[in-house]
């Protein structure tokens, strides 16, 4: 007896009842809205231009100073700015005998 009234209650508990609003049924969801892109993402729009390739002797040819990428990709983001707010001129490339930026390097502008 104890069963089958523990039964009775659970199985009250569980039902599965909706609101008829007279429109013939459950209104299905809508198509899903696009999100904001996440974070670290490039704002849609125009594809970002790629920065020109320059060996670092090129860079301080330029009055341009060599940054390295501490381990977190920033100095690859399209939107990077140095230190002094302006874009990277250029994309490190080692020449040989040159050593090698692991994470990559960016050649920034000097002065304000």
């Amino acid at each position: 007896m104890a069963t089958a009234t523990l039964g009775l209650l659970l199985a009250s508990g569980c039902s599965n009842t909706t609101a008829d609003d007279g429109a013939g049924g459950a209104t299905p969801p809508g198509p899903a809205q696009p999100s904001d892109p996440p974070p670290g993402d490039p704002p849609p729009g125009d594809p970002p231009t790629e920065r020109p390739s320059m060996t670092a002797a090129e860079c301080q040819g330029q009055s341009g100073s060599v940054v390295g990428d501490i381990g977190n990709g920033a100095i690859h983001r399209p939107d990077y700015l140095c230190d002094n707010g302006k874009p990277p001129i250029g994309t490190i490339v080692p020449t040989e005998g040159e050593p090698i930026a692991s994470e990559g390097a960016v050649c920034c502008p000097t002065g304000g």
